[in-house]
């Protein structure tokens, strides 16, 4: 029997933990910006995030399923709430360094590809096949509504506040995220055996593409990432420079799209399983418009009004992602499938922002949006008219076969 009160205990650790990872984002952002005045800065101090997070994920993959998936995500939260204290500290007595900042990000880049694959693998066990949809879009719309939430008080709070309390905000967040993570009832069985890395790789491999719709999936999912990546080089100096609005501003702006997936979640929990491609992807055509009407928007509200647009159409397509997978494969192999599915993202999101720190320095950050909305456009086209070509079928774990 799976316990409503383990998938609570879920619900509050991710949403505690979300806001602090938000908070400590805005606030990394902030601190490198302010100390360099550079676009390809920000750009630099992703790239040492994502470049060791990829080759992480590549390896860690096998591994997750042998593990408790609890016990895994509160090793890495106390990880996290040890490296928010130590930069609190360094800022404290003054010894903060732009070379620490980028130590740490080494750090969580090694972490966050064994906590997600291990966040969403947890899930299954815990609740019901029929009720995953409303569960991920319930844990979505929380995860976003902290979202919400940090980027707002960061851009307050560095306006009025010395960002020292900020960050010991953010260590006591994961602390508390890792003890409620102790309460969860996790349905685990103990892998004895155990075959070398390349089979149980080659396994997440073989169960992830025998999948067509998983896998065309996977590759817009890539493109979407690709964009995201370019938007943490340039949502900064966009607002600030471009728009001249202020830090408070750059925070509102942050909090827009998570404010539009938190509907885009609710709208996706009363839509049930999504049968037809028709609403998936021309979500994800929407989410390239947006990228389009930002390249050419002189007005703060408006562009604020579109990252609300895309919050919300990028909402169904990545829930809807996230739900067939954890339909479809058998939960022996999640973390590896998962693995995979989060190995296009981190391969495609650092090379958005190698893109965008590269490109920056030759073109206007207006013109890197134009192209990142018509790539996600002209994406979304092909993949809708190829598909709908074909009568798409997919067999759930438990032998059902469902036509799309």
């Amino acid at each position: 029997m799976k316990s409503k009160a383990s998938f609570r205990f879920i619900w509050l650790s991710s949403a505690i933990s979300e806001f602090g990872g938000a908070l400590f984002t805005a606030c990394n952002s902030i601190l490198i910006y302010e100390v360099t005045g550079s676009p390809s800065a920000l750009g630099l101090v992703w790239l040492i995030y994502y470049i060791p997070s990829f080759f992480m994920q590549l390896f860690i993959g096998p591994y997750i399923d042998r593990w408790s998936r609890k016990w895994t995500m509160i090793l890495c939260q106390l990880i996290r709430m040890v490296l928010a204290t130590v930069l609190v500290v360094a800022l404290f007595i003054d010894n903060f360094t732009i070379a620490f900042i980028y130590i740490i990000q080494i750090i969580v880049g090694l972490i966050m590809p064994i906590f997600t694959p291990a966040n969403q693998a947890i899930l299954p066990t815990i609740v019901e096949k029929e009720q995953l949809i409303k569960a991920n879009a319930s844990l979505e719309s929380i995860r976003q509504v902290m979202a919400v939430m940090g980027p707002l008080l960061s851009g307050i709070f560095i306006d009025l506040l010395a960002i020292e309390w900020i960050v010991c905000i953010i260590a006591t967040a994961f602390g508390i995220s890792a003890l409620l993570l102790i309460n969860v009832k996790e349905e685990y069985k103990k892998i004895t055996e155990r075959n070398r890395w390349i089979s149980e790789f080659r396994e997440g491999l073989q169960s992830y593409f025998k999948h067509k719709l998983i896998v065309w999936l996977g590759v817009f999912f890539g493109f979407v990432q690709f964009g995201v990546g370019v938007t943490i080089v340039t949502t900064l100096p966009y607002i600030t420079t471009i728009l001249e609005e202020p830090y408070a501003a750059y925070g509102l702006f942050m909090a827009g799209f998570p404010i539009g997936y938190i509907f885009g979640a609710m709208i996706n929990a009363r839509l049930g399983t999504i049968k037809g491609i028709g609403l998936l992807f021309s979500t994800l055509f929407i989410g390239g418009c947006t990228y389009i009407s930002l390249s050419i928007t002189s007005w703060y509200s408006l562009a604020l009004v579109t990252e609300c647009i895309a919050g919300i159409a990028i909402a169904i397509f990545t829930i809807y992602n996230l739900t067939l997978i954890q339909r479809v494969i058998p939960n022996h192999v999640m973390g590896k499938v998962t693995s995979v599915r989060l190995l296009i993202m981190r391969t495609m999101l650092p090379a958005g922002i190698l893109f965008a720190t590269v490109a920056v320095q030759f073109y206007s950050i207006r013109t890197l949006y134009l192209v990142i909305g018509s790539i996600i456009c002209i994406t979304a086209l092909i993949g809708y008219f190829y598909l709908s070509k074909q009568q798409v079928q997919v067999v759930e774990s438990s032998g059902t076969k469902v036509t799309l």
